[in-house]
């Protein structure tokens, strides 16, 4: 059993040296981006109010596209009480950002949506938790799981395909035929020449 409790722990983000004074402290919850926060629904899901239903926030819309990654993320707090939405308990910065962004990835061997984290850190007084170190032990899909170290070294941005299938809107040009790819916004033009 000793054994098992070690192996929880192993695999944690040591701390790392920080001169930040203020109160540790330990918390979980769901880890969003700003953009999405700002913007007030997912980019994947936008139907999905962002700060109501955090469970349905994909993995890949959190890790993989640029502007959710480049805009920080933070630590979500649950709702006060019936009717409450979800609010922003601490943003990340650069450092906490990129560690939860390979902890995303990494959970993303386990499931697809709802990436919910616990946290230690520095609480400076401001709303930027500091020295974020992250636990192993991960919820997504809202099950638990332990991330290794392999998962951990081999976390990695998902790759970008293109559908192998388009749906094409044709229309009718003086010189020919003139397509748009509806997928990929590409143009394509057929000209057809007849000889009088």
């Amino acid at each position: 059993m000793l054994l098992a409790t070690f192996a929880t722990f192993t695999y944690a983000q040591p701390t790392p040296a920080c001169n930040v004074t203020g109160q540790n402290v330990t918390v979980s919850g769901y880890i969003m981006d700003n953009f999405c926060i700002t913007q007030g629904f997912m980019v994947d899901n936008p139907t999905t109010p962002t700060l109501v239903h955090p469970e349905v926030h994909s993995i890949h819309c959190l890790v993989d596209l640029t502007a959710c990654t480049d805009s920080g993320f933070a630590l979500l707090a649950p709702p006060s009480g019936p009717g409450a939405n979800y609010t922003v308990k601490y943003q990340l910065g650069s450092a906490g950002t990129t560690l939860a962004i390979k902890y995303g990835m990494a959970a993303r061997n386990y499931g697809k949506r709802g990436f919910n984290a616990t946290l230690t850190g520095i609480d400076d007084g401001t709303p930027e938790l500091k020295c974020v170190s992250i636990s192993s032990k991960v919820m997504v899909d809202a099950k638990s799981v332990t991330l290794s170290t392999a998962d951990l070294a081999n976390a990695s941005p998902m790759p970008m395909t293109m559908p192998t299938t388009a749906t094409t809107a044709p229309t009718k040009s003086t010189s020919g035929v003139v397509s748009r790819n509806v997928a990929t916004g590409v143009l394509a033009a057929i000209v057809v020449f007849t000889m009088a």
